[in-house]
């Protein structure tokens, strides 16, 4: 587990618990802040097959230090090293693309994009 999870506020994010498990993983209990985590009372919060536990929006609830428990047929090897969750600023556009680009047939088109943000983002493209 690593000691810091970073969630984007306001958006969906993801706590993970780093496991390996043979037999397969059958579940995954969690604490906050050394108290147990009840999904089923955090409304747009679920549990993932792997154990991870999806936000559906980050906010102030997220905040706190987590530890799992990854159980199997044979039991458990332990609870996690604690990570504590932190909300970071969703990155930003410094340059944004238009809506629409025209340009001849065999001429290069360029396309800017930037954006900024803590880590720095990666910018990735889909043509639709």
């Amino acid at each position: 587990m690593l000691p810091e999870t970073h969630l984007p506020k306001g958006m969906r994010g993801v706590i993970r618990c780093p496991s390996r498990a043979n037999p397969p993983l059958l579940s995954v209990t969690w604490t906050r802040d050394g108290r147990p985590l009840e999904l089923d009372k955090l409304p747009g919060w679920s549990l993932r097959s792997d154990g991870s536990i999806v936000i559906a929006t980050g906010n102030d609830d997220a905040l706190g230090v987590y530890r799992c428990t990854p159980y199997n047929s044979y039991g458990t090897a332990g609870e996690s090293r604690p990570t504590r969750v932190l909300l970071k600023d969703p990155p930003t556009f410094t340059v944004r693309p238009k809506e629409e680009y025209f340009q001849e047939v065999g001429r290069e088109l360029v396309i800017p994009c930037a954006a900024r943000g803590d880590p720095p983002p990666t910018i990735t493209w889909l043509k639709v």
